[in-house]
């Protein structure tokens, strides 16, 4: 090959490499605008609902104005919201439910996963089959039953009748299941070679090696206990005086007059909705992070 074709073959090279970073460029710039967007729309009503909270409770807004900053900035609202609710008896029955629910169902779903993962027994397809089957029955085709079970127990009047129903969460268990799958048998079987029994095995190797996992069951799990509402509706109806702060919202209308009981709803909501950002928060790192399984082959 002459000089002069080797020569323009390399500038071609060049030109087709430039071509593609440049797409690959505006396709990164394209995504990143669209995301944009997308999370400005998804923030916007929660920066309002901010803003609401924050007006001064004499504020009779304009209804053609959208306000994008407070008028008359005050905490006013939230210390209303607080006296007014019994937030605080509220907020303390939602992180017991929410944190014993979530640790209990948490715990079987480690066991049952790691059970349909890696043991092997007799019927083990068809178990799967029968909880893959009642994953097709609504929530609320359960409701019935569950009240009826919570009544004779006797635990309608407490905490524990928000908490059993539903601790075993199906969804759950195929979640950590199929993670738990992807672990190389070789490393159970080493530890078995060392004398591990099968619950040294679950929590000192599985456990370690499926946080990621565990910890996006764990925001899952407590987020959609935390904003429960029909369940614990259900059985504040039976007679129950257990109040979560879902259930408490219809309190904050401290009836001030004009629009002052609308900027406490929405200090109120503020409220409930500051413990959820603060769980994302501190897990955000492990949300859907993928373990690296490769040097444990």
């Amino acid at each position: 090959m002459s000089k002069a074709a080797a020569s323009n073959q390399a500038l071609a090279e060049k030109k087709r490499t430039r071509s593609a970073k440049q797409k690959a460029q505006m396709f990164q710039v394209i995504c990143i605008v669209v995301l944009s967007i997308i999370a400005f729309c998804q923030m916007l009503p929660f920066y309002l609902k901010l803003v609401d909270s924050l007006h001064s409770p004499d504020l009779i807004p304009d209804s053609d104005k959208l306000y994008l900053w407070p008028e008359g900035g005050t905490l006013q609202n939230y210390m209303m919201a607080l006296k007014v609710s019994g937030f605080w008896t509220a907020l303390g029955n939602t992180i017991f439910h929410s944190v014993v629910f979530t640790g209990i169902s948490l715990f079987i779903a480690i066991i049952m996963g790691y059970v349909l993962a890696k043991m092997r027994f007799r019927g083990k397809k068809f178990l799967s089959n029968i909880l893959l089957c009642t994953m097709m029955v609504p929530g609320e085709v359960l409701m019935i039953p569950n009240y009826i079970l919570v009544m004779n127990m006797g635990i309608n009047y407490s905490v524990w009748g928000l908490i059993l129903p539903g601790i075993v969460n199906v969804f759950g268990i195929f979640l950590v299941r199929q993670y738990m799958s992807n672990i190389p048998q070789s490393v159970l079987e080493s530890a078995e070679v060392d004398g591990c029994n099968e619950f040294r095995k679950i929590f000192n190797i599985v456990v370690p090696m499926s946080k990621p996992i565990l910890v996006t069951y764990i925001i899952l799990t407590f987020v959609s206990t935390w904003n429960e509402y029909l369940w614990p509706m259900v059985m504040q109806s039976s007679g129950s005086t257990v109040e979560t702060l879902q259930l408490i919202m219809y309190k904050f209308y401290p009836a001030l007059g004009n629009y002052a009981d609308g900027y406490v709803r929405s200090a109120g909501m503020i409220l409930i909705t500051i413990p959820i950002i603060i769980v994302y928060i501190i897990f955000q790192k492990y949300f859907l992070e993928q373990n690296n399984l490769s040097g444990m082959k």
